[in-house]
């Protein structure tokens, strides 16, 4: 390996750190790059979020000016206000990065701005959780209509012929970028698992009792989803799923961590199924203490729908889920049936409620070989799932781009831009 100094400025567009599965992607991804490479240093770029971890080659610049708030978080004014001031704050920084790392297509059009305006020849790779324009769509920043879908499916082709290379979070999304790219530019970057937070060293066996006391009573069994509460997680089809099964097994609860736009919808659904009383919704929990909330379930499930959302999505948690030592029931959409092969769990056909609800039943009337035999099926296939096996090829190639830069970077003490 090159003992160059290469500076990386990773251009994430939402808050950091947070509670959602882009910025946990992208810590896992600071986090494995500065393992991996002693002579990489990274300057993120990303929205005001919650505390972090310092690290000397990790310098931080945050900006104001955004709302997480569900309600404002996918509106116009309140994106663009935020990313004017990580435009400023990238364009500072310019003379420093060797190569942009940026994240989403949002962060994908700021990196490519600030090349622009700077007259740089900083070259720009994309790291893209999910399709842009069904996005745009699903989160209502633009109608469904031809007229309107038509400039930013020009924008999007734009921003993807500026990319030097592109990483996706799913293998349909990255062979529908190669087609239009080029294959070589373009390659899958699973959301790989930190095995190290699901360490059964990390239980605190106070926080557990803790837990189990408020939301798992003596005798009682949990059905657990965790993760956001968005409806192309399917969560509403689980919680009917569940009402179907509930009568036969008065000892289940169905246990729902996360939040987001579809929380009152869910809470609906349970009222009109008859088991309100069943379903617990504890709210958003920080990513360090999931491994608590995993280790309380009995199953866990991903019940993710089929659309053109998802198809070129990843479900980041079923890695987490994986490691956690439980069976699992899921739909083999966004990369679950490549996960969950060989009988690591079970799969269930998309959209379909009766379908989920025979997979739960199946899940939870698994008798002990069977159900040790599929624990350990999914964690050897995650075992190779990590991101300390597959980041190589992201370090080599931001690396290599790098060697067409000028100069290497400087490095600079670690600090947060105001």
């Amino acid at each position: 390996m090159s003992h160059r100094r290469v500076t990386v400025g990773m251009v994430a567009a939402m808050p950091w750190p947070a509670a959602k599965a882009s910025s946990i992607r992208v810590s896992n991804l600071v986090r494995a790059l500065l393992d991996h490479d002693p002579e990489l240093v990274i300057e993120l770029f990303a929205y005001e979020g919650g505390p972090f971890e310092a690290h000397p080659r990790l310098v931080v610049h945050r900006v104001g000016g955004f709302d997480p708030d569900k309600r404002n978080y996918y509106r116009w004014r309140n994106k663009l206000s935020a990313d004017v001031r990580l435009l400023r704050a990238l364009l500072s920084a310019r003379r420093r990065i060797a190569v942009f790392y940026a994240h989403t297509f949002e962060g994908l059009a700021l990196a490519l701005t600030c090349r622009a305006l700077a007259r740089a020849r900083i070259p720009v790779v994309a790291d893209l959780h999910g399709p842009f324009v069904p996005e745009l769509v699903h989160y209502r920043m633009i109608p469904d209509r031809p007229w309107a879908r038509a400039p930013f499916e020009l924008l999007e082709s734009r921003l993807l012929r500026g990319c030097a290379h592109v990483f996706a979070s799913n293998q349909g999304l990255a062979e529908a970028i190669g087609a239009r790219i080029g294959e070589t530019r373009a390659s899958v970057l699973y959301d790989f698992v930190d095995l190290s937070l699901f360490d059964p060293a990390r239980i605190d066996p106070a926080r557990l009792a803790a837990l189990e006391a408020r939301y798992k009573p003596a005798g009682t069994r949990l059905i657990a989803y965790v993760g956001m509460f968005k409806d192309y997680q399917g969560v509403d089809r689980l919680v009917r799923a569940f009402a179907q099964i509930a009568p036969r097994y008065p000892e289940l609860r169905l246990l729902l961590v996360g939040d987001g736009p579809c929380r009152a919808d869910y809470e609906r659904i349970a009222q009109e199924s008859g088991v309100r009383e069943r379903v617990l919704m504890p709210g958003l929990v920080p990513h360090a203490d999931v491994v608590h909330w995993l280790r309380l379930a009995d199953v866990l499930v991903s019940p993710r729908i089929d659309n053109a959302i998802t198809r070129g999505g990843f479900v980041s948690q079923m890695p987490e889920y994986m490691a956690a030592g439980r069976p699992i029931v899921s739909t083999p959409v966004s990369g679950c049936a490549f996960l969950l092969r060989d009988g690591a769990g079970i799969l269930v056909a998309p959209n379909d409620d009766a379908a989920l609800a025979a997979g739960l039943e199946r899940a939870l009337t698994l008798g002990e070989a069977e159900r040790a035999a599929m624990v350990a099926r999914a964690r050897a296939n995650v075992e190779r799932f990590t991101w300390r096996e597959n980041i190589a090829p992201v370090a080599a190639k931001l690396r290599a781009l790098a060697q067409d830069t000028a100069a290497a970077p400087t490095l600079v003490r670690p600090r947060e831009a105001s």
